[in-house]
């Protein structure tokens, strides 16, 4: 082979294995773009930021995955771009409020699915309002690139910030104005306090309470509705309901739950949520306690018999008639009574004629005594009937059932003897000894 062939040979097997290369570097190239791989990118944020102090409340962080595909077909896009096994954990130190949940795991995360995780958080009433920031990590895994054959799978945490707010608007407290307590089966009066603990003032407050149990009615209803013209911060009112307790009422603590709708300085409505009180329900009580000192009546004769009524209630209460009731062998030609009002634990006499018949046998009766008054809403009330014991006796002060049988048994005994000594002397006059 002469040296042009030679030459032209070279050229050809060169052209040749270039080509070969060329191919097997373009076809790796094709090769290597349809080879998916990405990359998820989860981001933290809080859709509601505001809390309230004083409160335990939900901090709800929602986790959004903004991921990006690097190579590869996109019918393939969620195999690597989802992000696995999340887990969610909130830092918040160096702020007011304690995280009572802060770590959670919600799943996967995919780019159109945001998930979110609820933190319980404890706010403290004193925390100062304001901005606060706090840090979230999240942790996950995910696939980074995906072969024919094989996966490489990658695990991550990224540290988010998140910002969210305490909050300085009206905010309210509700308590107890005072230890009274409501009774079954009574209608009472049930004062309590409202204090502004927010940082702002508030306008046109309404306080609502209602009850969840059948035993605690307001009105004729279940709730009701207080007014308060304004209140600063750390002002307080006292508003009042009328609150009536069934006649079942076991005796305990009941809660009242409450909400509150005011208007702020700015004239924006503002509503505080999840409010409540304590209401404390005694037994059932009588309207009045009474008592007599003697009630003594001697057969066929009529005396004046004194009775004190001392207020039970918790309240004044006025025009307070009393009424006494009695049935044969009783009678009363003067039996109503009329005190004109009576403070709680105050007492008044009244005084009723009282006789009984000359066929009335020694022993107790009952006489029935009743009141009907006016509460201090001016309400007319009729209270439980009373029954107060009646001795009758006789001309010389012996009440028959006074005598115990031991006592009888005796007396007959020795009534016998003498008749019978009586009987046997008339018989045998001669051994008496004046005889």
């Amino acid at each position: 082979m002469d040296d042009h062939n030679r030459s032209r040979v070279g050229r050809i097997v060169a052209i040749t294995t270039l080509s070969i290369l060329l191919i097997i570097g373009s076809t790796a190239g094709i090769g290597a773009a349809f080879v998916p791989s990405g990359d998820p990118d989860p981001t933290a944020y809080v859709p509601e930021p505001t809390v309230e102090p004083g409160t335990t409340t939900t901090l709800s962080v929602q986790i959004v995955n903004d991921a990006q595909v690097n190579t590869g077909a996109p019918t393939r896009r969620d195999r690597v771009t989802m992000a696995r096994n999340v887990v969610v954990e909130l830092d918040a130190g160096g702020t007011p409020v304690t995280v009572e949940t802060p770590e959670h795991s919600i799943g996967s995360v995919s780019e159109n699915k945001p998930r979110s995780a609820q933190f319980k958080i404890d706010v403290p009433e004193n925390a100062e309002p304001g901005r606060y920031e706090a840090t979230v990590d999240i942790k996950f895994s995910y696939t980074s690139t995906m072969g024919d054959i094989t996966e490489q799978e990658a695990t991550e945490t990224r540290t988010e910030t998140i910002t969210f707010e305490i909050s300085d608007d009206p905010q309210f407290e509700l308590t107890r104005a005072d230890d009274t307590q409501l009774r079954a089966d009574e209608t009472s009066l049930f004062p309590v306090t409202v204090e502004n603990t927010g940082g702002k003032a508030a306008e046109d407050i309404a306080v609502s309470l209602s009850s969840q149990s059948p035993e605690i009615r307001f009105g004729s209803g279940t709730g009701a509705v207080s007014r308060i013209d304004s209140l600063k911060p750390g002002e307080t009112a006292e508003v009042t309901y009328e609150v009536r307790v069934g006649s079942g009422a076991p005796a305990r603590l009941y809660n009242l739950n409450g909400h509150a709708t005011y208007t702020d300085e700015q004239g924006i409505d503002g509503r505080d949520e999840d409010l409540s009180v304590g209401a404390r329900v005694g037994p059932q009580r009588n309207d009045f306690n009474v008592a007599v000192e003697d009630s003594t009546v001697a057969v066929g004769s009529t005396r004046l018999v004194a009775v004190t009524v001392t207020n039970n209630r918790d309240q004044r209460l006025t025009d307070i008639q009393a009424s006494l009731g009695t049935s044969a062998p009783l009678d009363s030609d003067d039996d109503d009574g009329y005190i004109a009002s009576l403070d709680p634990g105050e007492s008044a006499t009244v005084t009723f004629g009282l006789s009984a018949t000359t066929d009335a046998n020694p022993k107790t009766y009952a006489a029935d005594l009743d009141f009907s008054y006016e509460d201090e809403r001016g309400i007319s009330r009729m209270s439980e009937t009373y029954q107060l014991p009646v001795d009758v006796e006789t001309d010389d002060g012996m009440q028959l059932g006074s005598i115990s049988p031991l006592v009888i048994v005796v007396l007959l005994a020795a009534a016998t003897a003498v008749y019978g000594a009586a009987v046997y002397a008339r018989q045998r006059p001669e051994i008496l000894p004046w005889s």
